[in-house]
Formats: C-alpha cells, sequence, structure tokens
C-alpha cells in the first residue's frame, strides 16, 4: 500500500445520496419550522431548560435552515451552471448539516425520536460528504485513487 491509499483525494463534485438526505432533512425542517412559527404546535413550554426560546422565532430559524437544506441538497445532484459553487465545495452542505443537527439538539427534549432521526440523518451527510473519494483517470489500474 501506498501513501495514497490510506488517504485519498476528495472528489469535486457532489454527491447524489447526500442531496437526497438533505431535502430529506429540509423538507423535515420546513415542516416543523412551520408547525411552531404558526402556532400549531408548541416546543417551548414550561421551565426547567438552560435556554429559552420564542416559538415564532424558532420556527422561522428552522423555516431558514430547511430551505438552506432544499438548496444545497438540490445543489448536490442537480443540473445547471447557477449550483456549480455548491456543488464543487463540501463546505455548504456540511455547515447546513451541522447547523441541522444542532437545532435538533435543542428540540430533543420536546420531540426525542425525530429529533434523534434527523441527528442520525445529519450523522449520515456529514460522513457522506467527509468520506468521498474520487478515482483517478487515465491508464492506472481501477479502484486507484490520486493524491
Amino acid at each position: 500500500m501506498t501513501q495514497g491509499d490510506w488517504n485519498p483525494r476528495r472528489g469535486p463534485g457532489g454527491s447524489a445520496f447526500a442531496g437526497i438526505l438533505l431535502l430529506l432533512v429540509g423538507a423535515w425542517q420546513v415542516f416543523v419550522g412551520y408547525a411552531v412559527a404558526s402556532g400549531e404546535a408548541f416546543v417551548f413550554t414550561g421551565g426547567g431548560y438552560w435556554y429559552r426560546a420564542d416559538n415564532t422565532g424558532w420556527g422561522w430559524v428552522s423555516i431558514a435552515i430547511g430551505l438552506a437544506a432544499i438548496v444545497i441538497g438540490l445543489a448536490q445532484w442537480g443540473p445547471g451552471r447557477i449550483f456549480e459553487p455548491l456543488r464543487r465545495s463540501p463546505v455548504p452542505a456540511l455547515l447546513v448539516a451541522v447547523v441541522s443537527a444542532m437545532n435538533q439538539f435543542f428540540l430533543a427534549p420536546q420531540y426525542p425520536l425525530w429529533a434523534a432521526l434527523v441527528v442520525a440523518v445529519d450523522v449520515f451527510i456529514i460522513w457522506d460528504l467527509a468520506t468521498r473519494t474520487r478515482p483517478t483517470g487515465g491508464g492506472e489500474e481501477p479502484g486507484r485513487y490520486t493524491r
């Protein structure tokens, strides 16, 4: 084995798997955000938590995170030059996945099952984008990666 086998180069393109998962997480965030912002669900009721938040404000934050996740999810596998800057680097998708997971940690006391599921999906997004590799071009043997 060579150094390149242990430290493969990260690919510049988007990931369809991460894009689909980002669309799923984005839809969930928009759904929860709309329910909380419209007053149909109450997230922060009662005391006993070290943080306090306004339901309407928290709902709009969730909607913003969800819309960002949907746009970046479309950019991961969507065609077009407009999405090229978002597709080239995994950093925007990683950032949205981390912020989404943090948002769900704050919602975990009220909705533990759903928050755990969304955090798990966010972890899969982070894993997929952080471990993506690109095979070499040319006449090298198949399965070999460039450095």
